[in-house]
């Protein structure tokens, strides 16, 4: 790894508060009403060099690929003292109910009390199933799969966990300032990690070098009223014309794509203007759903050799069982503009990207039908020649082609990590190289903690590599194991390390 250039320092003020969704509908959001300053309300500094993955921006160093780690202390013995043993889902009992005796009475009253019985019965149970969603009374198991449209197999949600994290929650990290404490640049911690509480809302929490801070009901960022259960959820952040911006993502009950920004200028969560467009996505608890930044996170329009001189985000979410959209805002414009459809991928699957390189490719992943990560690229230099290998401004597929589990979440941090077939975390280290990318031999892993190595199917995950202070770096991954936790696993970045273990420390409420 190179060593980051640190100039051109200017201090921000950040202190984002959480939206209020009062009198929610699934049809419109309302207005936000600003709330107490959370915990990003003290002073930043913005650090202006290296390129960095979308969403988890820090001081940081790149190597020749453009791949990215952090700059910070080492965190690991801080941790590990706060952190206890997995959460487990609590067991329900079962109340008992006794009936009262009754005195006899006329043959005709029977017959009045039968059918007044039989209407508060079937009322009880069409209330029975209306009312399940958001349940902190009903513990949520491992979903039974269902078969949808083009073979797909689809987890389908039965229960909602009762402590901890949700059964299914997102997990997103972003950045909360561009300075470490370790590293005298910054006073906040080094990320923030979004997630569904159990109770159905998002929330926040950070981590500093000396722990994990945050996650309780003072760390709300969406109520539980505008979150579908199981949303995936995308953070990508950046800082342009001396202003910090974070992007959070998500999928409301009515399968809709919402989008909340926030500053340092205005320092409060304010909705995004996807909402407008209605983009929406596939009805299932599984659905495909990532933000990816463009460009030199730091501003710089000029990427590479690229002759695509715009910053901004892309989008892609699944229309359907097998079929992706893709949606595109570019930076200080207030609108999204929607590109073409990614057909033949599993819409139940996740997606990654690689968008922030040096050079004027960018790249993008999928799951295919035959349960298979392909890598997508297109060069946006339309300056150079169009062949017949190497076309211009056009999406091909590479000769990757990478088994993983059905439905599968991906995240890219150096190293591209994915459920394999048999449930555990693998991670591959691709070299992107357009036409001739390809998965590097001898340097890829499966996470093996022991007896809780394994994540729950379909686990939503995401990734990080953050250097230790001592000369090295440590890679992160972030994954669920049981129905209510959300483990962290750590080894170091280079050779073959042993993987450890940590719990993120999720509030009961």
């Amino acid at each position: 790894m190179s060593t980051p250039v640190e100039q051109n320092m200017q201090r921000l003020t950040v202190s984002p508060q959480h939206v209020n969704l009062d009198d929610f509908s699934q049809a419109e959001l309302p207005e936000i009403s600003s709330t107490s300053a959370d915990d990003h309300s003290e002073g930043v500094i913005l650090t202006s060099t290296g390129l960095t993955s979308p969403g988890l921006q820090s001081v940081l160093s790149a190597d020749s690929e453009g791949k990215e780690t952090y700059r910070t202390s080492k965190i690991r013995s801080s941790i590990e003292k706060e952190m206890g043993s997995p959460t487990v889902i609590e067991d329900h009992k079962e109340v008992a109910h006794t009936a009262t005796e009754r005195k006899r009475t006329r043959p005709w009253l029977f017959l009045i009390i039968g059918a007044i019985a039989c209407l508060i019965i079937g009322l009880a149970v069409g209330l029975g199933v209306g009312l399940t969603r958001k349940s902190s009374t009903t513990s949520r198991v491992s979903p039974t799969p269902t078969t949808s449209p083009g073979g797909v197999t689809s987890p389908t949600p039965n229960n909602l966990s009762t402590l901890g994290a949700f059964n299914g929650t997102g997990i997103a990290l972003a950045s909360e300032s561009f300075g470490s404490e370790a590293s005298g640049n910054g006073t906040h911690g080094l990320f923030v990690l979004y997630f569904q509480h159990h109770t159905g809302s998002i929330r926040q929490m950070q981590l500093r070098d000396s722990g994990w801070e945050g996650g309780d009901q003072s760390n709300i960022v969406v109520p539980a009223e505008g979150v579908k259960n199981g949303t995936p959820i995308s953070a990508v952040s950046y800082a342009l014309n001396d202003t910090a911006t974070w992007h959070i993502f998500y999928i409301a009950p009515n399968n809709t794509i919402q989008e909340l920004t926030n500053s340092n200028i205005t320092n409060n969560w304010a909705h995004g203007p996807i909402n407008s467009l209605n983009l929406q996505t596939i009805d299932d608890p599984n659905v495909g759903l990532q933000g990816c930044w463009y460009g030199n996170y730091y501003g710089n329009a000029s990427v590479g050799d690229s002759s695509d001189l715009t910053i901004g985000i892309h989008l892609w979410y699944a229309k359907n069982s097998t079929t992706f959209g893709s949606v595109a805002w570019t930076a200080g414009t207030t609108m999204w503009t929607p590109e073409e459809d990614f057909n033949d991928y599993n819409g139940h699957a996740g997606v990654a990207c690689y968008t922030w390189g040096p050079g004027s490719n960018t790249y993008v992943m999928f799951v295919n039908l035959q349960n298979e990560v392909n890598v997508l690229w297109k060069d946006l230099n339309t300056t150079l020649q169009n062949t017949t290998t190497h076309p211009i401004d056009v999406w091909k597929k590479s000769s990757v082609s990478i088994p993983v589990f059905q439905n599968t979440s991906m995240g890219y941090t150096d190293f591209l990590f994915a459920q394999n077939p048999d449930l555990s975390i693998g991670g591959w280290n691709i070299s992107y190289a357009a036409e001739n990318t390809s998965v590097l031999t001898g340097q890829n892993f499966s996470i093996n903690v022991g007896p809780t190595s394994n994540g729950l199917p379909g686990t939503h995950l995401t990734n990080t590599a953050i250097p230790d202070g001592s000369g090295g770096a440590e890679l992160q991954a972030f994954y669920q194991t049981n129905g209510s936790n959300i483990q962290q696993v750590v080894r170091d970045l280079v050779g073959k390390a042993q993987w450890y273990e940590l719990n993120v420390p999720i509030p009961a409420s």
